[in-house]
């Protein structure tokens, strides 16, 4: 029975369905069909968008949120309030300060410190 399975009628490279799609036919597809909504975005995109966004403000939002890589998204969903690069560089240099004593000292304490030491150096004396 196995040597019968292995018999074919089609020699090899030989088609079983010689009328069938050609060779690259659904790569021309995808290349015509992502080069026609290119056309219709190029124009009619910021219309649509500004369409919808009227009409059916959750299309909108779902369309947008598809569209954002998923890196970018997580960032997006994990920050608690807007950051400025500025502060961003701030929070990674203090980050890096924290890790750098992560061996020998807990981080908790680390942050106490600087706390500490803030509060003291702005601290405003008050003459009684």
């Amino acid at each position: 029975m196995n040597k019968q399975l292995a018999k074919t009628a089609w020699k090899p490279g030989q088609s079983g369905n010689p009328l069938g799609r050609p060779q690259g036919a659904r790569a021309k597809f995808s290349e015509k069909a992502c080069a026609d909504a290119l056309a219709d975005w190029t124009s009619n995109g910021a219309a649509t968008l500004e369409r919808v966004r009227a009409t059916d403000p959750s299309t909108y939002l779902r369309v947008l949120f598809s569209i954002i890589p998923k890196d970018i998204a997580v960032s997006i969903e994990n920050r608690t309030g807007p950051m400025d690069s500025a502060e961003m560089q701030m929070m990674r240099r203090l980050v890096g300060l924290i890790q750098a004593t992560a061996n020998a000292v807990d981080p908790e304490i680390v942050f106490g410190w600087i706390e500490e030491d803030l509060r003291a150096r702005v601290a405003k004396r008050i003459d009684s």
